[in-house]
């Protein structure tokens, strides 16, 4: 089994590696922090951390997310048509017990939804759940509590159960910028001395940087985590 020191070593920072699952596939680009998250099977960009959570099945988590205590993704579903929604009909989920195991699947599951996407700078609050086919658009807000249903737009701030539109953090030409720059994906060392306090400044400072050859592209350098395993 893998060693926290390890894995530090390689740029993730991880309190606990039994929260890993046994038979996890988890794809890192460090530096990453996993704070008290149970990870199933994920794909998490650089600058990312986590506080807390279970992540079950998640396509993708994008660069410079903050991620508060209590996020519930991915998990599975159960269908509304059949005649019951427990998964009895169509998996053997009581192995143990001699009727159960004897019993003969006759249907197949529901296709489910695609496991959800989350884009680079997104802040996710306490509590939230996404639910699968959802995708968080890049520089989003979660409000603490939401429970994301349905998918939410570039530096949109959404609340609620369901979830609903509050604002947008920035007007509609700003955005446009942002996501044509993609910040994100340049070193720190590119960054530095960027007037972050300031949207306006910061994005005038990226474009005359942008246009001088400044900006360095991040390598992209994964780790592999294949059932509690590193794989070169």
């Amino acid at each position: 089994m893998i060693k926290k020191e390890e894995l530090l070593e390689r740029g993730l920072w991880i309190n606990d590696v039994n929260n890993l699952s046994e038979n996890c596939r988890i794809v890192i680009e460090p530096p990453v922090r996993l704070l008290d998250t149970v990870v199933r099977n994920a794909n998490i960009g650089a600058y990312t951390f986590l506080r807390g959570g279970y992540i079950q099945n998640v396509k993708s988590i994008g660069r410079f997310c903050s991620i508060a205590k209590g996020l519930t993704i991915g998990l599975g579903e159960h269908p509304l048509s059949y005649l019951s929604t427990h998964p009895f009909q169509y998996s053997s989920v009581f192995p143990f017990w001699e009727e159960a195991k004897n019993f003969q699947e006759t249907v197949e599951p529901e296709q489910m939804k695609s496991n959800p996407v989350i884009g680079n700078d997104v802040w996710i609050g306490t509590n939230v759940t996404i639910l699968r086919g959802v995708t968080i658009g890049d520089g989003a807000v979660i409000a603490a509590g939401a429970v994301v249903h349905k998918d939410v737009k570039p530096y949109e701030i959404v609340g609620g159960v369901p979830a609903k539109h509050i604002r947008y953090r920035f007007d509609e030409q700003t955005i446009e910028k942002l996501l044509e720059l993609q910040w994100w994906n340049y070193t720190l060392e590119s960054l530095e001395g960027i007037e972050f306090n300031n949207i306006e400044t910061a994005i005038k400072q990226l474009e005359e940087r942008k246009e001088q050859g400044l900006l360095k592209k991040r390598k992209r350098i994964k780790i592999k985590i294949i059932n509690h395993e590193i794989v070169d």
